[in-house]
């Protein structure tokens, strides 16, 4: 080394220029460094990183492999060698190096930055996660950092984590398109409906003709049931990509809703010319059939059912699939042991899984409530509720014709019907809001009266200009107590049918969530016996407007039925309400299809189609239907 350099200075100065960005000025300088010392570590590291930054990261790994070689605790130069090996593809050997500088240096940032991206790459994500929040607190305004946390958490389902990564992105870099996208997603799975659209919304405006954040919108409209958007988000996605099936079936599912059948049905077609083999789509065509059965289809139906290797949902599809094509060519038995099968498969997971239907948890629950809520109760709590009238609850059990009185009620221009909503058990959920319902000791009136204007508030944004807004959520029986608290003049239409077919529907559905008591039918029995029990309470002790309507008394009267029903909402009436299979509304229930179609009876007696596989559901039902009420089993006149 000549005598008259300083190469401590001259290493000061290269690292100064290296800053200042005049790499040519730290590249001249570590030249001299090298020429003069070969084997110097930190010039040999530095002239690495000036090569890394110019795109020659090829040229930058014999310079910085020399220098850990010569300085094997040299934790900036592993970080380094890892920054370029990552620039060359080489993720594994990246990983190792940068995985060595952390091991030297826990506190080296650089480090844990090209550890995280390099496991990012390898798709060890629940290695990588760790590895860039450490990076994040040495880079905190690096948006790639929060990405790639963000991709991360997203792609392991910690939603909230995501959440979190993607909003510091938009801090920073408010219009990227991609983050608001993954952000509307990771929202959408925490079922944060409105934020999801909104962010989503905005991503479509900055991005109009982005596949991804079209698919990404399509999902959040699609399960909040927003049929008139999500047709016209899909249709725009299918112009762009048509053989998307994702996005195929979201659109045959709103077309359903709207009551476009033959829209429905083509879109079904398309989706089997893309995937032949499509469960999903033969379902749907089949139930769209309503009269006769593809005998082709039955037997792929009865194929699929008996596949032990498919996964259970498909098998699921298939079993109701066949069973509804069977029961349309008039095969009973086939029909009932394929829905049997079927009920089977998901009854065996819930109990695996330890989430099945505790019927004497149910039992006790109706018990409490019918102990609780007496007469003398609501008439202390009589002045305590929000007045308005808007709010119109049908209830009963899934089956018992709720969807049909309300595509009735609905078909009427001062009416809105709004479906089946949680509304309800979302408001009773706040803090303080059940437990002042179910102890009038903890009464907050005030507390009561915001929450209360926020819902009817609410359902005016929904509804609209109308009188009545109708939610049609049957399990809200359940709740008819607090609900009279909350609004004494809410109007109550409790739903009634024979329970015996209301039971063999329930047994012979696939609804679209899992109703845990169903797959059993004396499970369904049992509980049919008590919610009927709860309808019976309220008849007798709830004040304000009840009206009962009975399903079978409406399909035999349908005129006369339907005025006392818009009588009983305060309306004049409209003869639209006959018309309602005409009414262009959203319907997203199991009887979807049904209230397309004038009214029928075929439905009425159901049950005695089956009637040899359904001995044990019929005696516990025996006391509850209508040719036995008030009797006793063998015949003889009882006290009502």
């Amino acid at each position: 080394m000549p005598l008259n350099i300083d190469v401590e200075a001259l290493l000061d100065s290269a690292i100064s220029s290296y800053e200042a960005r005049d790499l040519d000025h730290a590249e001249r300088l570590c030249r001299e460094i090298l020429g003069a010392d070969p084997d110097h570590a930190e010039a040999l590291n530095l002239m690495g990183v000036i090569l890394q930054d110019r795109g020659q990261a090829r040229e930058s790994i014999p310079l910085i492999t020399r220098a850990t070689e010569i300085d094997p605790v040299y934790p900036d130069a592993f970080a380094n060698l890892a920054r370029g090996l990552r620039l060359l593809g080489e993720d594994e050997k990246a990983a190792t190096a940068a995985r060595r500088a952390t091991d030297l240096d826990p506190g080296l940032g650089e480090a844990w930055l090209q550890l995280g991206f390099a496991l990012v790459t390898l798709e060890r994500y629940q290695d990588a996660l760790p590895a860039l929040r450490e990076a994040a607190r040495h880079f905190p305004d690096s948006a790639d950092v929060h990405s790639a946390i963000g991709f991360c958490a997203q792609t392991l389902k910690d939603y909230a984590t995501a959440i979190d990564a993607w909003s510091v992105v938009l801090e920073k870099q408010p219009d990227r398109v991609d983050a608001l996208t993954n952000l509307g997603g990771a929202l959408t799975e925490m079922e944060r409906y409105d934020e999801a659209l909104a962010v989503l919304r905005r991503a479509l405006e900055l991005a109009p003709g982005e596949l991804k954040v079209l698919g990404t919108l399509a999902v959040p409209l699609y399960r909040r049931m927003d049929a008139d958007e999500l047709t016209a988000v899909c249709r725009t996605y299918l112009d762009l990509s048509p053989d998307n099936v994702d996005i195929l079936t979201m659109l045959a599912g709103g077309l359903t809703w709207l009551g476009k059948l033959d829209e429905a049905r083509e879109v079904c077609q398309a989706g089997l010319a893309v995937q032949p083999d499509s469960l999903w789509f033969k379902h749907q065509l089949n139930e769209m059939k309503l009269d006769g059965a593809d005998r082709d289809a039955v037997a792929q139906f009865r194929a699929d059912l008996d596949n032990a290797a498919l996964p259970m949902i498909e098998r699921l599809v298939a079993g109701f699939s066949l069973g509804t094509a069977l029961e349309r060519l008039a095969d009973y038995d086939a029909a009932f042991a394929a829905f049997a099968t079927a009920n089977a498969l998901v009854q065996r997971a819930n109990d695996e899984a330890g989430t099945g239907f505790d019927m004497a948890l149910a039992k006790e629950a109706v018990d409490d409530i019918c102990g609780f809520y007496t007469a003398s109760l609501f008439e202390r709590a009589r002045s305590w509720g929000n007045e308005s009238e808007l709010p119109v609850f049908v209830v009963g059990l899934p089956r018992s014709g709720t969807t049909l009185v309300e595509q009735i009620a609905a078909s009427h221009p001062r009416v809105c019907g709004l479906g089946e909503r949680k509304d309800m058990w979302d408001l009773l959920k706040l803090p303080n809001l059940k437990a002042a319902t179910r102890s009038l000791g903890n009464w907050d009136a005030e507390r009561f009266r915001r929450e209360t204007e926020r819902h009817i508030a609410h359902l005016r944004a929904l509804a609209g200009d109308v009188d009545r807004a109708i939610d049609k959520l049957p399990d809200n029986i359940q709740l008819l107590g607090q609900i009279r608290v909350l609004f004494p003049n809410a109007r109550f239409i409790i739903c009634r049918r024979d329970l015996r077919d209301v039971c063999l529907s329930c047994f012979t559905t696939h609804f679209k969530e899992d109703v845990k008591w169903a797959h059993d039918l004396e499970t369904c029995a049992k509980r049919a016996v008590e919610i009927d029990r709860l309808a019976d309470h309220w008849r007798a002790v709830l004040p304000g407007p009840v009206l009962d309507v009975n399903y079978e008394t409406l399909v035999g009267n349908l005129e006369s039925e339907s005025r006392r029903l818009i009588a009983f909402l305060g309306l004049d009436w409209d003869p639209a309400c006959l018309e309602f299979h005409k009414t262009e509304r959203k319907v997203t229930t199991a009887s979807l299809f049904q209230v397309r179609r004038p009214i029928y009876s075929s439905s009425i007696g159901r049950w005695r189609r089956y009637e040899a596989h359904l001995g044990p559901m019929l005696k516990i039902l025996a006391e509850r239907v209508p040719e036995n009420r008030g009797r006793d089993i063998s015949g003889s006149s009882v006290a009502a």
